[in-house]
């Protein structure tokens, strides 16, 4: 298997281990004036962490880059084959990120990092990273540090389970931020990894008090099972022992022989099923089905005001909480977790408002972006629609929500589309910043931007004016 990366030729070897070839050209290897020389001292004399460990082959004056790969997977097919959660994505960039910021400690560059799904490996974990690095001197038609990442963002988050618009849209909204910075990303994704985390636990412990029935995995020990020889021996013995416990026993006590008679077929169980001479029992697991307690009180979802100081005193310190990233309320609770552990508010560009109130008693602050506050609250919000052609006249289709689902079945979708070819979740239209993006959620006859087939699962920024195709239904989506 062979590529391109950028000018340069790239092929896969199994010799002694597994690794990935860099060459100049197909034909010919680098020359030593194509390589910078600090960075390959530093890259030979130290072991960098988050970097595909590197070592170089020269022939004939002629430099192969070998980059050790051993144990290791390609982020792309390994992100399909095992979707990543929201922990994954957070710890997934935090560790790229780091990458990117010691790169200045061993004298190199982050524009040298390929920051590509195909080039980017992943250990036992998503939280072990390791980033193809180029220490060449001339890299063409490679794009910027900044490009590379929000492409890769953007990419990754169309493999992400659970993480929706409110969360995205924060993140693409800060990169898209003149005051972007790897620190500043870094800082925004650690916080919402904590908030996450910290929501998740508090999921937990109300779920621990919740009588539903789970699988478990016990471990079982068995003996191996005879084969027919060994049962058929056994089976005579047995007969044997009895015919010479009721021979001697038999005509003077018929206790006596019944107890015997009892010993003798509990020794055969036994050597089927208990114990062997010598013979070592089989680990086997099993799944079993337990119940845990559950309790009957409904989740809570309404932030309490300060206002609210006539509700008792339990439920305003301990709301119950049931989180469902599904649901835009719950994504909501999220966004103000976050907005809660931030620690840095210009960095994010948050703006956060804390009242003092008692320990008994919440108080929700409303945050207002600078055009409502300057608009008297009334919103300058761009619209999202997209229009569609019928017989009887154009239909104008407004996209309201944070995710906006179009398929031919009457649940699960937000707009119910029974044209041919259209699947029963065919589409997904995801809020971005100040626009969507368009997700293909699998649909047997593909989706379309611009005559263009887009790739599953993965979300497709959208411009105003791009014709979007599903089965043989066209669209026109519209900012105004």
């Amino acid at each position: 298997m062979s590529n391109q990366l950028y000018n340069f030729y790239v092929d896969y070897a199994q010799s002694n281990g597994s690794y990935m070839k860099i060459r100049k050209t197909k034909e010919k290897g680098f020359q030593s004036t194509d390589l910078q020389e600090l960075q390959l001292k530093m890259i030979q004399s130290n072991t960098i962490p988050r970097l595909v460990p590197m070592n170089f082959e020269e022939i004939n004056g002629k430099i192969t880059v070998m980059y050790s790969i051993d144990g290791l997977r390609k982020l792309r097919p390994l992100s399909k084959e095992r979707p990543l959660s929201m922990q994954d994505y957070y710890s997934l960039f935090i560790n790229i990120i780091q990458a990117l910021q010691d790169s200045n400690n061993y004298m190199l560059e982050d524009q040298q990092y390929v920051l590509n799904e195909d080039y980017i490996y992943v250990g036992n974990g998503y939280h072990q990273v390791y980033l193809t690095y180029l220490p060449l001197n001339d890299i063409k038609n490679k794009p910027s540090l900044y490009e590379d990442l929000k492409k890769l963002l953007l990419n990754i988050a169309g493999e992400v389970q659970g993480l929706k618009g409110v969360q995205f849209k924060m993140i693409l909204s800060y990169i898209k931020d003149p005051g972007f910075s790897l620190q500043g990303l870094k800082q925004l994704l650690s916080q919402m990894h904590e908030a996450q985390e910290e929501i998740k636990e508090e999921s937990s412990n109300l779920e621990s008090d919740q009588d539903e029935e789970t699988t478990v995995i016990k471990k079982v020990k068995k003996l191996p099972p005879l084969d027919r020889k060994m049962k058929l021996y056994s089976v005579l013995f047995g007969v044997l022992a009895l015919a010479i416990v009721w021979k001697l026993f038999g005509g003077s006590s018929i206790t006596i022989s019944t107890v015997l008679s009892v010993v003798v077929i509990a020794a055969v169980f036994i050597y089927w099923k208990v114990w062997r001479p010598g013979i070592e029992p089989i680990v086997t697991e099993k799944e079993v089905k337990v119940k845990k307690k559950q309790s009957t009180a409904k989740p809570v979802r309404k932030q309490k005001s300060v206002s609210d100081s006539s509700e008792t005193e339990t439920d305003s310190v301990h709301p119950q909480v049931d989180v469902d990233f599904n649901n835009h309320d719950d994504l909501e609770l999220v966004k103000q977790a976050i907005a809660q552990h931030s620690e840095s508010a210009s960095a994010l560009h948050v703006d956060t408002t804390t009242n003092d109130v008692s320990s008994n008693q919440r108080d929700q602050t409303m945050l207002l972006d600078e055009e409502e506050i300057n608009t008297g609250g009334k919103s300058t919000a761009l619209k999202n629609y997209i229009m569609v052609k019928r017989a009887d006249g154009e239909e104008r289709i407004d996209l309201e929500s944070d995710n906006f689902i179009i398929g031919r079945a009457d649940k699960g979708t937000d707009f119910v589309e029974k044209g041919i070819g259209i699947s029963r979740l065919h589409v997904e239209f995801v809020k971005l910043s100040d626009t969507y993006g368009l997700k293909d959620l699998g649909a047997k006859n593909g989706t379309y931007i611009n005559d263009e087939k887009i790739i599953p699962y993965k979300i497709h920024e959208l411009k105003d004016e791009d014709q979007i195709r599903i089965g043989k239904t066209n669209y026109t989506y519209r900012v105004s």
